[in-house]
């Protein structure tokens, strides 16, 4: 019986080109730098836009329209929204109805400042008849007054009549 050599080629196991544990430390590391810088970016950002205007352009506020002390509240949007309502001039408020009624009623729906806002624009609407306004705006303050959810306003309750007639005078005029 003879024997004769065997050889038997194996496969060298593919060494991986950087080790799990030192990819792993490296991975965590950029994700923690990464999240700082992002953090301390977004936190000067948010800094720089706090006056509520986009850019952080500052613009000087016009004369209060109420003796209203504002108070940053460390919310840009919110400190804007309530810019608009008690210190912006009715034009301004007017223009922007849309974005102040929309983010008033979602997020912002209990704050007391915001409703002098509300305030504001019913009675421009009820004791200035010359004023032209958007049906929608008034069928917005209808529902926004007559709704729940919102701080106690009886002033503003006791002019939905006058607020219905106008919002029909407005609908006549188109």
């Amino acid at each position: 019986m003879r024997l004769d050599n065997a050889c038997f080629v194996l496969t060298k196991p593919k060494v991986p080109s950087m080790p799990t544990r030192r990819a792993f430390l490296i991975a965590g590391g950029m994700f923690v730098a990464g999240t700082a810088l992002g953090g301390a970016c977004g936190y000067s950002a948010g800094v720089a836009a706090g006056n509520g205007e986009p850019g952080g352009a500052a613009e000087p506020n016009p004369a209060p329209a109420a003796e209203i002390k504002l108070e940053p509240s460390g919310d840009a949007e919110l400190d804007a929204l309530r810019r608009l309502a008690v210190q912006a001039p009715l034009d301004e408020l007017f223009a922007k109805w849309t974005f102040f009624m929309d983010l008033r009623t979602a997020p912002y729906s209990q704050d007391v400042i915001l409703w002098k806002g509300v305030e504001r624009m019913t009675l421009e609407i009820v004791n200035n008849p010359d004023r032209r306004v958007d049906p929608m705006l008034i069928a917005t303050l209808i529902s926004t007054i007559g709704g729940t959810g919102h701080p106690d306003t009886p002033s503003l309750r006791e002019h939905l009549p006058a607020l219905r007639l106008r919002k029909a005078a407005e609908q006549r005029r188109k």
